[in-house]
């Protein structure tokens, strides 16, 4: 195999590149049961590969999303693929509560379960150090959402008796993570995380990153300090350019709000459907979805950022 560039004078062997299309990483999130992702609100959303996850075929999933979920999870209740989510909160901030979310909730079409943030954020550490559950103090004694979730359970502490209550793993099949830089063998950059991407990755049997541009290694090699997932944890890498619209991508273009609340309006008044038909089932592509969007308006999000 042909080697890569020497490494203080060491000559590596080539490493397998971790690229595949979009297409791909769309079957593989559909093959999956448990699916887990980060994102903040309008930040960094994977929603290229959502969209391609819903052409794909996906249904019936048990979703782990960001704490602080918003259009990515409620697209996906939208297009009816998802069948257990444990959530703390689902919302558009400024724009109100996300619409699909509320009516699945009032029409029972979906089983929640009831968390918080630390209820995610711990079950995602266990998970991603391999534990079979991870105790934790001071949080739920003076709640009631032990009684609302069952999945919070109380050991003896063999050390000093007492009684403390513990979450479990938040494990997944996979987890899909939107990034602003990716080299081809999954060292990966993103700005603007809320700090779950790294154990969210950890978690998952199959990591998939999106990025808006693919990079060389050497890039990633300068400042290592820089790369948020090292590429040891990845599966596979997408170059998907607006990838996270229309959430916003830091240092690349703004969130698009008027399509977000374009969005809410429609599934409030009953139209999912036709949200769906114009952006995701529609446009078989990415391309397609960006030609849908409009050019001039992605430019216009990128002179704003």
């Amino acid at each position: 195999m042909a080697p890569e560039q020497p490494v203080d004078g060491l000559s590596l062997p080539r490493r397998k590149s971790k690229e595949i299309g979009l297409e791909e990483a769309g079957r593989i999130i559909a093959s999956a049961k448990t699916l887990s992702l980060a994102g903040s609100q309008v930040v960094n959303s994977p929603m290229a590969l959502i969209r391609e996850a819903i052409r794909a075929g996906a249904t019936q999933l048990t979703v782990i999303p960001a704490i602080d979920a918003a259009m990515a999870v409620d697209l996906m209740i939208a297009a009816g693929i998802i069948d257990t989510l444990i959530v703390s909160y689902v919302g558009f901030e400024t724009l109100g509560l996300a619409p699909a979310f509320r009516q699945a909730c009032e029409n029972r079409r979906l089983t929640i379960i009831e968390a918080d943030e630390p209820f995610i954020v711990h079950g995602t550490r266990a998970a991603a150090a391999g534990l079979s559950f991870i105790p934790i103090r001071g949080v739920y004694e003076a709640t009631d959402l032990p009684k609302r979730n069952d999945w919070i359970k109380t050991v003896i502490d063999p050390y000093t008796g007492e009684t403390v209550m513990t979450i479990p793993p938040l494990k997944s099949d996979v987890c899909i993570l939107h990034a602003q830089e990716v080299d081809e063998y999954g060292n990966a950059q993103l700005l603007g995380g809320n700090g779950q991407e790294l154990d969210k990755a950890k978690a998952a049997e199959t990591v998939i990153i999106s990025a808006e541009r693919i990079v060389s290694v050497d890039r990633s090699r300068a400042d290592p300090r820089k790369v948020t997932i090292p590429g040891h944890l990845v599966n596979a890498v997408v170059h998907v350019p607006f990838g996270a619209h229309p959430t916003l991508s830091p240092n690349f273009y703004k969130n698009d709000e008027a399509h977000m609340r374009a969005y809410a309006d429609q599934v409030r008044k009953g139209q999912a459907e036709a949200y769906l038909q114009q952006f995701v089932r529609g446009p078989t592509t990415h391309t397609g979805y960006i030609e849908t969007v409009g050019l001039d308006n992605l430019f216009k999000l990128m002179r704003e950022v």
